[in-house]
């Protein structure tokens, strides 16, 4: 499947969101199975805009369809690794700070414990910021790969585990609500 084909629209990486969802709108209009379409073509297209939404899996779609093989495999940057060193120290504190608020047993232990949950809320939404940024400063490389420059892979594996580290602090700040 074309992600990009099956949406109708234009084989780019500096498609925008807006445009994904527009064109996502238009033809789920028609293939969605209330409205008289085939369930695996509604499928299709959210799968697709799944795709196209991901910065990451666009940059991979895209260069499936232009032809290029690219090592998904590999290291990824020093800055990455440094951040990565972040995300991990964040994550462990934040889930500490869950287990001890599910062991908290009197009305103080709780008290302490939401405390200790909104400062690592607080952490975790700054942290979430700085990975957003990093997965805008890589977006902005894409006009750049369109052109012919060769830092695909090194972009790709960069937006690969950046978009990991997102999903996995949302997921811990949804918990520390």
């Amino acid at each position: 499947m074309n992600a990009f084909e099956c949406l109708g629209i234009r084989v780019a990486l500096t498609v925008s969101t807006e445009e994904i969802r527009e064109a996502f709108r238009v033809r789920a209009a028609a293939a969605h199975p209330d409205g008289g379409g085939e369930e695996a073509e509604f499928a299709a297209l959210r799968e697709a805009r799944e795709v196209l939404e991901s910065p990451a899996k666009r940059l991979r779609e895209w260069l499936r369809v232009q032809g290029s093989a690219v090592d998904e495999r590999g290291t990824i940057g020093a800055e990455l690794m440094d951040f990565f060193q972040k995300v991990a120290e964040t994550g462990a504190r934040a889930e500490a700070a869950i287990k001890a608020g599910e062991a908290a047993q009197s009305a103080l232990a709780k008290g302490m414990a939401e405390v200790r949950f909104i400062s690592e809320r607080e952490s975790v939404k700054n942290l979430l910021a700085e990975i957003d940024a990093g997965i805008a400063e890589r977006v902005q490389i894409f006009p750049a790969i369109e052109t012919g420059d060769s830092a695909a892979a090194t972009v790709m594996r960069d937006l690969v585990f950046l978009e990991k580290w997102r999903g996995a602090m949302r997921a811990l700040y949804g918990r520390l609500m």
